[in-house]
């Protein structure tokens, strides 16, 4: 079991946005690094100015600090939960991050975070008993979203090769709804289930959650927003990446110079068969299943098939 360990919390070779000395600082990297700021915010400041961080859907309707529908997701309090939040959605955001591309990653949080938000507060303007009283701040509500949005990548993933991984993300949002119910929050279960539709559909628009058919917006493939994922057909067949389907679906240290282009149909069709064999594995069990010759030759044939 600890080569799962090792796994969950390996580096992922994304592309970051600058460099740190020898490290590649991505999305999921700066998105931490704000709820870890938060943090000293609250110790340093105090409760009260940290406070300015969370959301409260009143502060937005009557005071007008839309700041809050953005804040809300990093504000972290210094504690042993909330820190465990913020390393659980670094592991899976890293795999999700992989699938969309650093920018459509960010266009997806920024969705999951603002879109709930700006609907909670004309509900909670409608319907008082639907007003979030309580603070909603932290990552875990963000990493419950990009549990989601990997299962409906790849169904068949199981956590320790045992359980669905949907079900993983169906426990941990069953145990939030069961409690904010308990606790008379209605909001609060509302805006719970507002985050997992919006992540879904926010993905499937984005070139994710392929494998579920999910109502989404399609959205045109761009050279700035390429998902580095593999991709589902609307029949849930993982299939390669075509001529303009543009980055490889694994990049990283190994990739090397691209292999000429083949000459003939059959070496294309060959090519094909064998990208989709690899894909189809990674379907099955994630990129960790691939051998280090394997990732090699992923990278190899997408780039031929490109």
């Amino acid at each position: 079991m600890s080569q799962y360990f090792a796994s969950a919390f390996r580096r992922r070779p994304n592309e970051g946005w600058f460099r740190a000395g020898n490290l590649s600082v991505t999305t999921v990297d700066l998105i931490c690094a704000a709820a870890v700021v938060t943090m000293f915010v609250y110790g340093i400041f105090g409760r009260a100015q940290w406070g300015r961080l969370v959301f409260y859907p009143w502060a937005v309707r009557e005071d007008f600090e839309f700041w809050r529908i953005v804040t809300w997701s990093p504000a972290t309090r210094p504690d042993f939960w909330p820190l465990l939040g913020i390393i659980f959605f670094w592991m899976i955001g890293q795999d999700v991050e992989a699938m969309l591309g650093r920018s459509r990653f960010l266009s997806w949080f920024l969705t999951v975070t603002i879109a709930p938000a700006v609907i909670m507060t004309f509900l909670g303007a409608l319907n008082t008993t639907l007003d979030i009283t309580t603070q909603a701040y932290g990552l875990q509500p963000m990493f419950v979203a990009a549990i989601w949005v990997y299962a409906a990548t790849y169904p068949k993933v199981r956590w320790f090769d045992v359980i669905p991984l949907w079900a993983v993300a169906a426990v941990f949002t069953g145990l939030n709804l069961l409690q904010y119910n308990g606790d008379g929050l209605r909001g609060m279960v509302v805006f719970t289930v507002l985050v997992v539709l919006v992540s879904l559909t926010a993905a499937r628009s984005l070139g994710a959650a392929t494998g579920w058919e999910i109502p989404h917006i399609p959205l045109p493939a761009t050279g700035k927003h390429r998902p580095s994922g593999p991709v589902r057909s609307s029949k849930g067949k993982v299939r390669g990446k075509g001529k303009r389907r543009g980055a490889p679906v694994v990049e990283g240290p190994w990739a090397g110079p691209p292999p000429p282009t083949p000459a003939s149909s059959r070496e294309i069709a060959e090519a094909q068969a064998e990208l989709d064999a690899l894909l189809d594995k990674i379907s099955a069990s994630g990129l960790d299943s691939l051998t280090a010759d394997e990732k090699r030759r992923l990278n190899e044939l997408s780039k031929r098939l490109r």
